[in-house]
């Protein structure tokens, strides 16, 4: 009798097409629009619309195109990554429920080359990376090049949203992109969001749930690049 034949491998072209919910394709673009300050010192768009704000009534970018051609694994779109990210923890990938047992949710973050150690985590970690199901984890794993460079699988009992990242404005300096504002921060009148931010409290490291036939890249997979990192991707 001969064995079963071991599957064919993905087709990592096919996996990098398919969809990421948060991703942007490359048809969509975050919109160029004028920046203002109003008499209170707070900013908003020369051509302002409604949806331009949430709930709240803080400023979001403005992205427009079509959800076409290739995605880009390592970039979110400001509001699918929102929608993902506000109220229950939801997978990024498929919008979906997230992996949980018994020592909390699944978060499978990148690690760069100068993050030191995580193998002693931090009492928090503060995120914009959604939640992850095995299963898209997995993908992850096969179809994103930022993730084969090093990355850490956690287990999360407690999560919550604590603010936004995006550009930072002053009417006298030029614009800070990348600035993460907790809520109930008078900056947060001075920011263009384009990422809801968690804290990760009392992560866990989870060395189980992804084995190394998971990871196509040299090296153990869940492997920890030495070094705390403050912010997470």
């Amino acid at each position: 009798m001969q064995p079963p034949s071991a599957p064919s491998p993905p087709d990592l072209a096919t996996e990098r097409r398919s969809p990421l919910y948060i991703a942007p394709f490359e048809g969509e673009f975050a919109c160029d629009v004028t920046v203002l300050f109003d008499k209170n010192g707070h900013v908003y768009f020369a051509d302002e619309r409604p949806e331009d704000r949430d709930v709240d009534g803080l400023l979001w970018e403005r992205w427009g195109g079509t959800p076409t051609g290739s995605l880009d694994w390592a970039a979110h779109h400001p509001g699918r990554q929102c929608e993902v990210m506000d109220g229950r923890p939801m997978c990024g990938v498929h919008k979906g429920e997230p992996d949980r047992d018994e020592r909390g949710t699944l978060w499978l973050l990148h690690a760069d080359e100068n993050a030191q150690a995580l193998l002693t985590l931090s009492n928090s970690i503060t995120t914009a990376t959604p939640a992850v199901c095995v299963p898209c984890a997995r993908r992850a794993l096969r179809a994103c090049r930022e993730l084969q460079r090093g990355f850490i699988a956690l287990r999360v009992r407690e999560a919550p949203v604590i603010g936004v990242r995006g550009t930072l404005y002053s009417p006298t300096e030029p614009p800070l992109p990348n600035q993460v504002v907790r809520f109930g921060d008078d900056a947060l009148h001075r920011l263009v969001a384009r990422q809801l931010m968690r804290e990760l409290i009392n992560a866990e490291l989870d060395e189980t749930t992804l084995t190394a036939s998971d990871f196509p890249a040299p090296g153990p997979a869940g492997a920890v690049l030495p070094g705390p990192r403050p912010v997470w991707g």
